[in-house]
């Protein structure tokens, strides 16, 4: 399969879950005025075996007051979070939200920021996905075999 490192089409991601390694999709859909939203979302509708990825719980470390409201979390923390929706160093990632992107590239840039390359955002989101044609589902994924061994970056 083709590595895809910045953007992917509804088409091109349609065809890589077919294929005999597909991509890790993750769900970053979030509402700043509404922390549960974007699960909810999640769970009436997502890309076919799409795990949902939450900003406050996953996407963000832990608030001190002095950090911001979505400070990063550790890059080991983040790492362990990832291998245990089941990436490894050379897993396709597919990152995507309903809201324009703006979460899906936060995850494409934390995972780059560990290492790991092969991650793009899906073009135009789930509305996107949607507009083509391919089917959502309301299902909860299935994890496969968690076990990211990610080097972390060493550059700072």
């Amino acid at each position: 399969m083709m590595i895809y490192d910045t953007l992917i089409s509804a088409g091109q991601l349609q065809q890589a879950l077919a294929s005999a390694t597909p991509p890790v999709v993750l769900d970053c859909s979030f509402d700043l005025t509404d922390g549960a939203a974007g699960q909810r979302a999640h769970d009436a509708a997502h890309i076919p075996g799409a795990f949902y990825v939450h900003l406050d719980r996953t996407l963000s470390g832990a608030k001190t007051g002095r950090n911001g409201r979505h400070p990063l979390p550790g890059q080991e923390d983040f790492v362990q979070a990832m291998a245990a929706l089941g990436l490894d160093n050379d897993t396709q990632v597919v990152a995507y939200d309903n809201a324009g992107g703006m979460y899906a590239a936060r995850l494409w840039w934390m995972l780059r920021w560990v290492g790991h390359a092969a991650v793009a955002v899906l073009d135009g989101g789930l509305p996107k996905w949607q507009a083509a044609g391919p089917e959502t589902e309301d299902l909860p994924p299935v994890i496969s075999d968690p076990h990211l061994t990610c080097l972390l970056s060493t550059s700072d």
